[in-house]
């Protein structure tokens, strides 16, 4: 059992750092449960958890540094972008920035709002098979990363924008389930966002 339980904090980690590294808190989360977790006399399996532990440490900070530099390239390339999407309460500079580096091209290489749902594969689609038609879901064609991008950033404006935190909460009225009402709250969000990026217009309740 002491084993298993230094084991499973070692080779949890590489999972862990592919999900949340950005996060500081992740590696102190880890250090904590070590020191926390029962000691072993094998100097083996100690070794491995300084190690994994030491790796995290280094590609954090490696991350954050080519997080800085993304964000300072997107400020000199596309200052009115960032402006504009940070107009939003909820969306600062790394996640505008990231939405931005997915989108790829500039915003009017989307003939509309609908393009660039399917690019960030949250466009609905529905199983058919015959005369069946089931459920309709998310296509999830299309970039994933964007996708990701694009649920965080919904995520925060539900909490620090009046509007969207209005528009979720009733769409949960509406009897809708978590996720179901963060869907919809980012469908409109990706709405309002090509309005504003295709009329280089700061958020207001006009182009929601």
């Amino acid at each position: 059992m002491k084993d298993l339980s230094l084991r499973r904090i070692a080779w949890e980690a590489f999972p862990v750092y592919l999900k949340r590294i950005s996060n500081v808190a992740t590696v102190e989360s880890i250090k904590k449960a070590a020191e926390m977790s029962v000691g072993t006399s094998r100097f083996s399996k100690e070794m491995i958890i300084k190690q994994k532990i030491s790796i995290l440490i280094h590609r954090g900070e490696h991350l954050g540094e080519v997080t800085h530099f993304l964000i300072e390239r997107c400020q000199s390339a596309m200052p009115e972008d960032m402006a504009i999407l940070k107009s939003i309460r909820g969306i600062r500079d790394k996640t505008a920035m990231n939405f931005l580096t997915e989108i790829g091209e500039e915003i009017d290489v989307y003939p509309n709002h609908k393009k660039l749902m399917a690019m960030s594969c949250l466009d609905p689609s529905v199983g058919q098979s015959g005369k069946y038609e089931g459920a309709s879901k998310i296509s999830k064609r299309g970039n994933r990363h964007l996708r990701r991008v694009i649920w965080l950033m919904t995520t925060k404006v539900i909490i620090f924008d009046d509007y969207f935190k209005a528009y979720y909460t009733k769409r949960k009225q509406d009897g809708l389930p978590y996720k179901k009402a963060i869907l919809a709250t980012a469908h409109k969000l990706i709405r309002v966002i090509f309005a504003m990026l295709s009329t280089k217009m700061f958020f207001n309740l006009r182009v929601c």
